[in-house]
This record gives structure tokens, sequence and C-alpha cells, in this order.
């Protein structure tokens, strides 16, 4: 090792975490070329990543929203048990303003859309990685014209029942949604008679009609 390399900081350990194959390959393949951060997990589901978590003790996780089991906002729950300090960077594809408002209320560091530029994913990661904040622009502004709007979900909802709905939409049984919140399956039942009469809602089928009528939800 040369003096250049000891006076050097050390790199970034960065976990990456993407069920698409080729995103995450592309993800892999660009934290290649950036210096100053250094590989230490990949993972294809949150559950594969939280195994890793500990032993790979990333400072910096790349995660995308949704994933197959726990999505990414679960997983960075689950992973900061782990590791406190562990800060994160979601890139997704959702744009709508019930998944923009359990991000912003997650306590994350950053997001990105999955069709931002290798410049703009290079900002984000810098700022995450240096303990600030970055949040794209269209993120910003759902973010202001939801807090206008008089009927926006979280002037409706409580943060609990916008994670229910949240896996709702995401097909999720009560069941399954009971293990992921640590619930009883009966307090989901009541998160859910309440959102449908929030949202003037007769049944399930109705329940989900309305979440996208409002633009929420995939």
């Amino acid at each position: 090792m040369n003096a250049a390399d000891k006076n050097s900081p050390p790199r970034i350990r960065t976990m990456i975490v993407e069920d698409q194959g080729m995103v995450r390959a592309f993800f892999e393949r660009w934290l290649s070329t950036m210096p100053r951060f250094v590989l230490v997990a990949s993972a294809r589901s949150g559950e594969e990543a939280l195994a890793q978590v500990e032993a790979a003790r990333p400072d910096v996780v790349l995660v995308d929203y949704q994933l197959p089991g726990m999505d990414g906002l679960e997983f960075m729950h689950a992973a900061r048990q782990v590791r406190p300090q562990l800060r994160a960077l979601v890139v997704t594809s959702l744009v709508d303003a019930l998944a923009l408002t359990r991000v912003r209320e997650s306590g994350v560091e950053g997001y990105v859309e999955k069709d931002a530029s290798p410049e703009t994913l290079a900002d984000a990661m810098g700022a995450v990685a240096d303990g600030r904040q970055y949040f794209s622009k269209k993120f910003q502004e759902t973010m202001a014209k939801e807090g206008a709007n008089a009927e926006g979900v979280a002037k409706i909802l409580s943060r609990r029942e916008q994670q229910v709905l949240s896996l709702v939409l995401g097909r999720k049984t009560n069941r399954e949604i009971a293990g992921l919140m640590a619930l009883s399956e009966r307090t989901v039942e009541f998160h859910r008679a309440n959102m449908m009469a929030k949202l003037s809602a007769t049944n399930m089928t109705e329940l989900v009609a309305r979440a996208k009528q409002r633009g929420l939800g995939v």
C-alpha cells in the first residue's frame, strides 16, 4: 500500500438489494466504476439481504422499493435493528402518493426513480454516503402536491392504515400483513374496515378501486 492509499478515506461499504437480474447487474457494474464505493453484498430479496447484513456490515444500501416478500422499506426497518447506522437510497418506478408518503415517513435518506440518469444516481449515492438526504425533484413535487390536497392520503388515512393499504394493494393477505407488521389478524381486519369507511368502499374490490382512482398503488 502506498502513501496515497494510506491517506485516502475508507471506501463506503455498499449493499445492493434488487430482484430484477438485469437491473441488479447494472447497479453492480455501475458501482464498480465509483471509487468511493465497494460492493460488499448483493441480494435478490429483502430476506436474502437481511441474512447478509451482520456479516457484510454495509454503510449504505441501494434498495428497490418493490421486492418479493418484504418490500424495501420493510427490509430497511428490519436491517436497522441489526445495523442502526445503515443508510438507504430507495430506487423504484413507483411515483404514486401512497408509495412516496411511505418513503418519506420511513426515515430513509434518499429516493430516486429507476429512470434517473447515472449522474443523478451518483449524486444521490454521494449525498446519502455523506450523511445527507437526496430526494428527487419528482418526489418533492408529488409530496408538495399531496400536502396541498385536502383529499390527500396522508390527511385521510393514518400512517398505519397507509402501511396496510400499501400491502393490500400488493396483494398481501391478512395473515401475510399481520406477519410483516407484527400485528394480529384482528388488528389488520380493523384497519381494513377503517380504510373502507374512510374511502367509501363496501368491500375489498371497491377499496382497491377507490385507491386506484386516487392514483394510489401499482
